[in-house]
């Protein structure tokens, strides 16, 4: 260690730039080489006949969209309208391998009753009674007089009945298929499903989908009327990339500030602030690029490191920062300050490292290999953050020179603190003890929220488009498959499926069946020829009204809208463009191949081919009616479905079982990691007893934790979960250096006169700060992991500075 800092102090300038080259090129190599994966069910290693029923979805009806595109408007005309434009658009895309936009395809058209809601069918009918036979009997009696005298029997005119004399006026023939539809409620949301292969080679692998989904939705220019949202798997992934990139800038801003305001107020020297800065921005470098170089890239847990890394390296440079300080109060040169600095400071900061390593790697030999990546990244990030630690802060002070040496540690503040504690000790004791029964109790109610949408940003556009899809009905990205054998097998479960309150719809082949119109033909009919009796035995009897008395009883009933009518009219026009295409409709709507019932042989190939498999299975498919951020709606969801089709499967299904494996993956890690703890403490730990001193604070700040979440109404997830084994990880050190003084000094009002108290405050506090600034990421996996380490580190400094003290104070005749 002499010859290293002999080395340091030699040759400072040189190195020093050494040094920096080697940080621009880590820079260089961690700006060309990142990468993200969001799929954080791919972080996890999967077995079970779970993925098998995924496999046989998969091989059956393989998935033929990762995006999906939502069309609504209030006006379901317009939104029909637009869904043809955006779907020619992206059909006319090579980007897009499959579109598929039902409500383009012509087999509705063809089938006009047939997928009529029986609601909807009686609007229907009464509109031919009231709009259609009145111009069907007047053609038949070729006499416009007819049809405006049909039209004035009503007790007053309205805009509604002027709308065919309008169109025919304006030169058109009239499209009575059009008003007739008026009535019906039209859907007003409608969807196109795209398939595109996403770009794995570059950071962000779905941009170039959105980005080109984005642009054809603004090159059409749709009504300001007509809203389009796009989520799907490729959406979702893009913002949540985004939003963990944006997160990470943001909380690492704020970690910075933090990191500023507790340097400046506990340490008060420019130049131990710059050196400590400069130390970690080095180190972040060197962490950043190292982890890319060993994994190949980031998900959206181990990014997170980031920010951690400022506070857990800060923590190096501050200790070593102020032992050198120490030294130098003792009127020891500035070089023999760094080199008995380093010397003393290389043991206990490495194993605070190797502590923290051990809580970040303690999911490392499970199964959630997300997580296991954070350790690794994690564990490279402690030994270059000591490595940056006593080669940065040596070569910064030599090049820049050592801060001075103003006043002597004041720790009055502290005494008085440890007085304090000392003269409540049985009260703090009991009142421990009360702590841990009550949060005990809520630690032992904590829940496990598997779904992957708590870890999403709410607000971001695909979130939107997901909860919108879902609320009109009309899929999910949870929604769950189900592979019948046959059509009847298909249909017996979407009957008994669709009874569940959780099911908001079932979806098969047959559903694209238009329904037999053969009666619903002969209804209409029948308001057809009701109203022409009249015509085949007396056709005189038909009220009849001149043109000029039709004018002023609409001016009369109607007002100005009205006055916009001709004072006089074309009769043989005004009857070709009133009634030329009422013979080819009335023939639509009562005769005609309809009268047939339509087979499944004849269903399009489009939805054929998406819903029956080449060997005649059918698939079920079943939408969520509930909220599937909720975990036990979504549970459930699955519960209900899988009653009736056990082997059915989906996105939630997965995360369901991903979830299990995450569970037992975390009882590892924890057993894992304490375990590991335990053998460091007792080779580092003179007194045994200590070991377990040690631990009951540790497992305090657990209790704590779970307890306040579960009254919080806060859920472990998979992000959160690494939280629990790195309060073992974290809170160790400050026991060790707490145990050792206290040991030292030997009584407890000594111990306060230390400076010990002050480190382990300052660094919990540079800990905290930079962990809670993950609390501003609007990734809501880093939030949470914000929230929960804020409340674990409160927890750690508490007992830290308050329990284990007293409780070293009461044992300590018995462990002599």
């Amino acid at each position: 260690m002499n010859r290293f800092i002999s080395l340091l102090h030699r040759f400072p300038k040189l190195i020093f730039l050494f040094v920096m080259t080697i940080t621009a090129f880590a820079a260089w190599y961690g700006q060309t080489h990142f990468k993200m994966n969001a799929d954080l069910s791919s972080l996890v290693k999967q077995e079970g006949p779970w993925v098998e029923h995924m496999e046989s979805l998969e091989k059956a009806f393989p998935d033929s969209s990762n995006v999906t595109v939502l069309v609504s408007s209030s006006d379901g005309q317009r939104a029909k309208v637009a869904t043809k434009i955006l779907y020619q658009k992206f059909s006319q895309l090579t980007l897009f391998k499959d579109v598929f936009a039902p409500s383009t395809l012509g087999w509705f058209e063809q089938h006009p009753l047939g997928f009529i809601a029986d609601s909807d069918f009686k609007l229907l009918e009464n509109a031919v009674r009231d709009q259609l036979a009145p111009a069907v009997t007047a053609a038949k009696a070729q006499s416009i007089e007819v049809y405006l005298g049909a039209l004035a029997q009503n007790k007053t005119l309205t805009k509604s009945a002027l709308k065919p004399l309008e169109s025919a006026f304006s030169g058109h023939t009239v499209n009575w298929w059009q008003d007739l539809e008026n009535p019906i409620h039209a859907p007003n949301a409608y969807v196109i499903s795209l398939l595109a292969k996403p770009n794995d080679s570059v950071n962000e692998p779905n941009r170039a989908i959105i980005e080109s989904v984005n642009q054809i939705i603004r090159e059409a220019n749709l009504p300001s009327s007509v809203k389009v949202l796009v989520t799907g798997q490729a959406a979702l992934d893009f913002d949540e990339i985004a939003d963990a990139n944006s997160s990470i800038a943001i909380a690492g801003s704020a970690s910075l500030i933090g990191l500023v305001l507790i340097l400046a107020i506990g340490i008060r020297s420019v130049r131990v602030i710059a050196a400590c800065y400069l130390t970690v921005v080095v180190g972040l470098i060197w962490t950043f690029a190292a982890g890319l170089l060993v994994i190949g890239h980031f998900n959206t847990i181990s990014i997170v490191f980031m920010v951690m890394f400022i506070g857990l390296a800060v923590d190096f440079a501050i200790h070593l920062c102020l032992h050198i300080q120490e030294l130098r109060l003792q009127d020891r040169d500035n070089r023999a300050s760094v080199v008995d600095a380093v010397r003393h400071s290389v043991r206990p900061l490495s194993l605070c490292a190797i502590s923290s390593a051990i809580g970040f790697l303690s999911f490392y030999p499970t199964a959630y290999t997300g997580l296991g990546e954070l350790g690794v990244v994690s564990a490279l990030g402690m030994i270059l953050g000591l490595i940056a630690t006593f080669t940065v802060i040596p070569l910064f002070f030599g090049v820049v020179g050592y801060p001075r040496v103003r006043h002597t540690p004041n720790t009055s503040q502290f005494q008085c603190f440890g007085s304090l504690i000392l003269r409540h000790r049985k009260a703090i004791v009991a009142i421990a003890c009360l702590m841990a029964g009550v949060t005990g109790y809520g630690a032992s109610q904590f829940k496990f929220d598997f779904s992957t949408l708590v870890l999403k940003n709410p607000e971001s556009s695909s979130m939107a488009g997901l909860k919108a899809l879902q609320s009109e009905g009309l899929g999910s990205s949870y929604q769950l498959y189900a592979i019948a054998k046959t059509r009847k097998q298909a249909e017996q479960w979407k009957s008994r499926i669709s009874q569940s309150d959780s099911v908001e719809r079932v979806v098969i082949a047959s559903d694209f069946l238009p329904m037999d119109p053969s009666q619903r033909k002969r209804d209409l009919a029948k308001q057809l020829t009701a109203i022409e009796e009249p015509l085949v035995h007396d056709a005189l009897n038909l009220p009849r009204l001149s043109w000029e008395e039709f004018r002023r009883k609409a001016v009369s009933d109607i007002g100005l809208y009205a006055e916009r009518l001709p004072t006089s009219i074309d009769k043989e026009q005004l009857s070709h463009n009133l009634f030329s295409g009422l013979p080819a409709l009335t023939k639509q709507l009562t005769a005609g191949p309809d009268t047939e019932k339509v087979t499944i042989e004849a269903l399009p190939a489009l939805i054929s081919e998406r819903y029956i498999s080449e060997t005649g299975q059918w698939l079920v498919a079943v939408v969520p009616s509930g909220d599937m951020t909720r975990v036990d709606e979504l549970n459930q969801f699955i519960s209900d479905v899988h009653k009736v089709a056990p082997k059915a499967t989906g996105r939630a299904i997965a995360e369901k079982e991903v979830g299990v494996i995450v569970v037992e993956a975390f009882k590892a890690a924890i057993l894992m990691s304490v375990m590991a703890i335990a053998l460091i403490l007792i080779w580092t730990v003179e007194k045994k007893r200590d070991v377990v001193l040690i631990f009951i604070p540790l497992i305090l700040a657990t209790l704590v934790t779970l307890g306040i979440m579960h009254w919080m109404n806060l859920s472990l997830n998979m992000a959160n979960i690494i939280v629990i084994p790195l309060i073992f990880g974290l809170g160790v050190d400050n026991g060790i250096h707490i145990v050792k003084r206290f040991r030292a000094v030997g009584h407890l009002t000594e111990f306060f006169k230390t400076s010990t108290p002050k480190a382990s405050l300052i660094s919990c506090l540079t800990t905290l700060a930079t962990f809670g600034a993950l609390i501003v990421a609007q990734h809501q996996g880093m939030h949470s992991i914000g929230v929960v380490l804020t409340v674990a580190l409160s927890s750690i400094l508490l007992f830290s500075l308050v329990l284990l003290p007293i409780m070293l104070e009461m044992t300590k005749k018995a462990i002599r």
